[in-house]
């Protein structure tokens, strides 16, 4: 039931110290233990045009940038300027990866322009009532025939119920292909209706 999630408002542009650490555990260990798994499910080729939604310190886009080749290109978008301006020094060596700052209902990004869209971990963090419109402008960012990926903690302590996710997706005719969740996780694999 979606009311027993209790949402919590973290204030991403001054992170906590455990949350600092975090970013670097992630940034040490990350890649092999965390995202090159999960990302070598997408079937990416390499010349994708991804977004990678709430991108945070870029430890994960710098493991999806590793992947592209000279023709894809990843846009990373997060809310915090903080994190940020920590993703642009971590991608700098990366041409064809492009980093911005804002709410992605307001930065006017043209429709249909992403094959691949990636999010990990960033729905529970986003305030329930804004979460219906965010997703419903990811899926208008999504090419025809393109592919959006949900990765998202599902525990009552820190989360959202894998029902609420479906709900948002399918309103926002978006359909899922295929999905697996344990008790702490839910990933779930989305194209257009």
């Amino acid at each position: 039931m979606i009311s027993e999630y209790q949402f919590k408002q973290i204030d991403f542009e001054n992170p906590s110290a455990l949350f600092i650490f975090e970013d670097i555990l992630k940034n040490l260990i990350g890649g092999p233990l965390l995202y090159n798994p999960y990302f070598k499910n997408f079937g990416l080729k390499g010349d994708e045009k991804i977004l990678d939604f709430g991108c945070g310190g870029g430890v994960g886009s710098r493991c999806l940038a590793n992947i592209l080749n000279e023709n894809g290109h990843l846009t990373c978008i997060d809310v915090s300027n903080y994190w940020v301006e920590r993703a642009v020094s971590r991608l700098k060596k990366y041409p064809n990866v492009s980093c911005l700052a804002g709410d992605i209902r307001n930065l006017d990004l043209p429709d249909k322009s992403f094959d691949v869209i990636s999010i990990f971990h960033v729905i529970h963090d986003i305030a329930p009532e804004d979460r219906q419109e965010t997703i419903g402008v990811l899926a208008r960012l999504l090419s025809t025939n393109g592919t959006l990926f949900i990765r998202e903690p599902v525990k009552q302590s820190h989360g959202m119920p894998s029902t609420e996710i479906r709900s948002l997706s399918l309103n926002a005719g978006l359909r899922e292909a295929r999905f697996t969740e344990n008790k702490s996780e839910y990933t779930g694999v989305y194209q257009l209706i």
